[in-house]
């Protein structure tokens, strides 16, 4: 099982707990808080109680004792005496109303249904209906008599007593009994409910008590025993996994790490022994000899691009080798390195290095021939002791294939080298080697391009001078020497940018170039040509590669204007868009097919310098017979 998912476990144990104990607690208090209702219901049921038998005493005050009502008016405040009559039979339904709202309660009906007010709930469910019959039962009495007329005259009690109508005379059993009712039996019985209520209350807040404790301690429990023991397996498994690696780091490889718990740490044991044995393979201490090779690389590039020779770039990059090898340990206690090579001619030459043994430190490109330590050292490599000289001396053959840049040597006043100083120096002579041998093909490279570049820029000039002359020519045959000497005037001016020696040039300059070459054009054509040259001011300033938009403009005159028997119009446009420069020409001549059609030496021309002066410009053609030739140049990242 993995670990995450044992972290997982305990943390759902844990969370569940706490959930458990969060819903329990919830509950709980839900419960609590209906029983407080039903208690709630039950008081204010004693207090209707009470208040329907105060009124039914007021009402018998009143009809009984009319002279004790009237003096009592003036100390207590009464009702006047129809609005008692009316409040007695309003609270009277109230109070049954509330009686029966409080015995249908979910939380008596729960007691009752657990035994703890099965009798009792009973019981007073016969009483109540007795009790509100007797309460009807008056009411509608008093009723009668209010209306006769009768009640609150003097002598009503004998008048009642010495009456025939059962009915009149029952009126004081009615109001005795529901008075005893009202002031017994309902009291009593819903004191009871609402005290077993209050009972149930407590009895539930001690369980909640109880749940708390218990969950929280077999939580506890199991939290604590469950952590203890999975914490002491991955403390168990770490000071192996530490162990191993001090074996590693003293030069201990023959040890391998071994875990059979299906988790991260048996992941962890295969990609720690896939590491040594990388280690053994690889050398991965070779970041700062890459930086400095890449430094090297760009240097030669920077003067590849102005145009400069590039010299002693090989020294540059042996140098960077032998100061990476002292700085980045090419073996553990590396003190000295130097890479010697044989001169043509005469003794041997080293470059780079730093102060070993005995030895002269060496800078630079400079004869060795007199260090009769090194010699002697670097003529016996293979035995099986190191010279005298050196504590430790490592070197081999620096080179890739065939080619070969020198022997590269470490040494030490330290002890032997253990393996992982062999293996360190075997990783880092091979990578050197390949760094060598990479900075020399790139060298080569920068040759062929720069060389390449120039055979393309020279292949434009004839072509367009070839065109040029044939305009002359025909000027010549008209007898226009104005025009003519104008036009050679103009010639010379063109002829200038075009020969001169930069391979750059910005795009405002470029477009000066192509209006003179339209110019030159026009004393041809004359009024067949018409063209336009529109740029934006972001676009003016930007850097491209010289003569880019010359053959497009050429090409576009050709087959625009030149093939056809009319006008010709031709629309050069410069702008940005997106970081990227767009270069447009467009004629409205009779156009062609693209997908069949092959493309002229000027578009080939200036794709192929784009792709050596600008890796990812791209030329593109738009052509449709009878609509016109439009072509476009994008140049990204194009700067000023």
């Amino acid at each position: 099982m993995r670990l995450r998912v044992k972290f997982v476990g305990i943390y759902a144990l844990i969370f569940g707990s706490v959930l458990s104990v969060v819903g329990i607690s919830l509950a709980t208090l839900q419960r609590l808080e209906r029983i407080r209702d039903t208690v709630d219901k039950g008081n204010s049921l004693l207090v209707q109680s009470r208040r329907v038998r105060e009124l039914t005493k007021d009402i018998m005050i009143g009809a009984f004792a009319p002279e004790s009502y009237a003096n009592l008016k003036d100390v207590v405040y009464f009702d006047p005496f129809s609005a008692a009559i009316r409040n007695w039979k309003e609270e009277a339904r109230r109070f049954q109303a509330l009686f029966a709202n409080f015995m249908d309660d979910p939380q008596l009906a729960r007691m009752v249904a657990r035994g703890l007010l099965g009798d009792e709930h009973e019981t007073a469910m016969i009483m109540s209906r007795k009790a509100f019959a007797r309460i009807n039962g008056l009411v509608e009495r008093v009723e009668i008599l209010h209306a006769t007329g009768l009640l609150g005259e003097e002598g009503l009690y004998a008048r009642i007593q010495a009456s025939s109508d059962d009915a009149m005379i029952a009126l004081f059993d009615e109001t005795r009994q529901t008075s005893y009712y009202l002031a017994n039996s309902f009291e009593s019985f819903l004191k009871y409910f609402v005290e077993t209520l209050e009972q149930e209350a407590i009895s539930v807040r001690a369980d909640l008590v109880r749940s708390f404790i218990v969950v929280g301690l077999l939580t506890a429990f199991l939290a604590t025993f469950i952590t203890l023991v999975f914490s002491s397996r991955i403390v168990r498994r770490l000071r192996t996994v530490r162990e191993a690696m001090r074996r590693v780091s003293a030069g201990d490889f023959s040890t391998p790490l071994a875990f059979d718990s299906a988790d991260e740490f048996e992941e962890l044991a295969g990609g720690f022994n896939l590491y040594m044995d990388a280690l053994k393979a690889n050398l991965a201490a070779m970041v700062s000899l890459a930086r400095d090779a890449a430094e090297s690389a760009l240097a030669e590039e920077r003067d590849a691009d102005s145009g400069a020779k590039v010299e002693g770039a090989a020294d540059r990059v042996l140098l960077s080798i032998t100061d990476a090898a002292l700085r980045d340990k090419a073996t553990s206690t590396a003190q000295g390195c130097a890479v010697v090579r044989r001169r043509e001619g005469s003794g041997f030459q080293g470059a780079g290095g730093g102060p070993g043994a005995e030895l002269v430190a060496l800078r630079g490109v400079m004869p060795i021939a007199d260090n009769a330590e090194l010699l002697s050292a670097l003529a016996s490599v293979g035995d099986d002791e190191p010279p005298r000289a050196f504590g430790a001396f490592l070197a081999g053959p620096l080179g890739v294939g065939g080619r070969r840049f020198g022997t590269l040597a470490v040494w030490s006043d330290a002890g032997p080298y253990n393996d992982l100083d062999l293996i360190r120096f075997s990783n880092y002579l091979e990578f050197a080697s390949i760094v060598a041998d990479n900075a020399a093909k790139y060298g080569e490279l920068v040759e062929l391009r720069n060389a390449e570049y120039l055979a393309l820029q020279s292949q434009v000039q004839p072509h367009f001078l070839y065109n040029v002359l044939g305009g002359f020519a025909a000027l010549n045959r008209l007898g226009e020497r104005v025009p003519l000497e104008n036009s050679i005037q103009a010639l010379k001016k063109l002829l200038r940018y075009a020969v001169d020696h930069e391979d750059e040039t910005t795009v405002e300059e470029e477009l000066a170039f192509v209006e003179s070459y339209f110019r030159l054009q026009k004393l041809r054509f004359q009024e067949r040509l018409v063209w336009t040259i529109e740029a934006t001011d972001a676009a003016r300033a930007l850097r491209i590669p010289k003569l880019v938009l010359q053959p497009l403009v050429e090409n576009a005159v050709i087959h625009g204007i030149e093939e056809g028997d009319g006008s010709g119009f031709v629309a050069v446009a410069a702008s940005v868009m997106d970081g990227r420069l767009l270069l447009d020409v467009r004629d409205d001549g009779a156009g062609f097919d693209a997908s069949n059609s092959r493309r002229g030496v000027g578009l080939t021309n200036v794709e192929r310098r784009l792709a050596l002066a600008r890796p990812g410009a791209t030329v593109s053609v738009r052509s449709e017979p009878g609509r016109g030739t439009t072509a476009r140049v994008e140049i990204p990242q194009a700067r000023s």
